[in-house]
């Protein structure tokens, strides 16, 4: 063993004294946040010029902001097609420099009493083309923005051929595409937009789109109920400490009923503005209690577009559907669960397809081996 434990056992003792005292001062902190979340319920009008200009701050809509919506009532039948992806990034240190993309998605038809249908497809990169991008490597942040939209790519075509309406197609994550602000302005719009593309067929194939976001940690609701105790005023925000600072907005609503969601906000990123809003596509989220009734509340976020946050019947479809789905397993969307599942490479796929690697090159005349480095961890790890 060469984590010595005996070094770290004050300290976690330590750690556990500090978690207990700092879990006292948020159930303070969330009194009061509730507080204003009721004292400032009908605020949202004069709020939101004051939220579009203020920094990170969620944007209040046309309903009040301590609105609880119980769970609808869905249809007998609805479809939900979940997708996720992992990744192999790029090394260095490998026998050869590759990328590899998996996709894996679920189509659960709700009421049918048809198995799931499952499947996983992968796209390896190993061209100039695929590697490199305006001469930085594709890896990181680009890397994560090709496997996003394979996600949703793979999702735009499981809603095209599906013949009812109602399908939910499930993202993992948030719906907000987030791509390097170092990368050239053209070259971001072009990645942008062919996201926005994905969403427009979803939409033309006459089904909605969610993201689920489980444990989320965002504070965008909390930063507005802090202006709106400053009366909107967002240069007294930006220069006061936030009392609700590192409050996540899951522990406001952690009072939502099972099965009920909170009001709807404007997501405040800035991509949003810039890029989903102009296409029609500005995302708006809510906060849901998945659980059934007598379990502790499991807190999610729900990211939608603009033209499902607007349409009742749409919006309902998602939260219901969410629900649904993460009823199936207690607390997770079960298709995204699949999903993860089907995506996932195991250490052991990793070392067999780099097998196939090295084959691959010994055949194309091609003797190669991992760097020096790379050798010397296997070695040393092997235990």
């Amino acid at each position: 063993m060469t984590l010595e434990l005996s070094q770290l056992s004050e300290d976690v003792r330590t750690m556990g004294e500090v978690i207990a005292k700092r879990r006292q001062t948020t159930i303070d902190l969330v009194k009061l946040a509730r507080q204003w979340l009721e004292d400032h319920a009908d605020d949202g009008a004069p709020l939101r010029r004051a939220a579009r200009s203020a920094r990170k701050t969620a944007i209040p809509t046309e309903e009040p902001l301590d609105v609880v919506w119980p769970l609808p009532r869905m249809p007998e039948h609805f479809t939900v097609a979940a997708a996720d992806g992992s990744q192999i990034q790029p090394d260095r240190h490998g026998a050869a420099l590759y990328h590899l993309i998996n996709v894996g998605s679920l189509v659960y038809r709700h009421g049918s009493g048809e198995a799931p249908q499952a499947k996983s497809e992968a796209t390896l990169g190993y061209t100039d083309d695929d590697l490199y991008e305006h001469g930085m490597p594709v890896a990181g942040n680009l890397l994560d923005v090709r496997r996003d939209l394979a996600e949703l790519t793979c999702l735009a075509d499981a809603c095209a051929g599906e013949q009812l309406d109602r399908t939910v197609a499930l993202v993992d994550g948030s719906i907000i595409l987030w791509v390097l602000k170092d990368l050239p302005g053209d070259a971001r719009r072009t990645k942008i937009g062919a996201y926005l593309d994905q969403l427009d067929r979803i939409r033309r194939a006459g089904s909605v789109v969610g993201g689920f976001i489980s444990r989320p940690g965002y504070d965008e609701v909390n930063r507005l109920l802090c202006l709106a105790s400053l009366n909107g005023e967002t240069k007294k925000a930006e220069e006061q400490p936030n009392p609700l600072e590192h409050l996540p907005d899951r522990a406001i609503f952690a009072t939502l009923p099972p099965g009920a969601r909170s009001a709807l906000f404007v997501s405040a990123k800035e991509t949003n503005r810039d890029f989903h809003a102009p296409r029609g596509h500005e995302v708006h989220f809510f906060y849901l209690n998945v659980v059934e009734e007598g379990q502790q509340p499991v807190i999610a976020r729900v990211e939608v577009p603009a033209w499902v946050a607007r349409d009742t019947e749409r919006l309902d479809l998602v939260h219901g559907a969410v629900v649904a789905q993460a009823r199936i397993t207690g607390d997770y969307p079960y298709a995204l669960a699949r999903a993860d599942e089907l995506a996932y490479v195991s250490s052991r796929e990793r070392a067999a397809f780099e097998e196939m690697v090295v084959t691959a090159l010994l055949r194309a005349g091609i003797r190669s081996a991992p760097s020096p480095k790379a050798h010397y961890k296997r070695l040393t790890r092997m235990r």
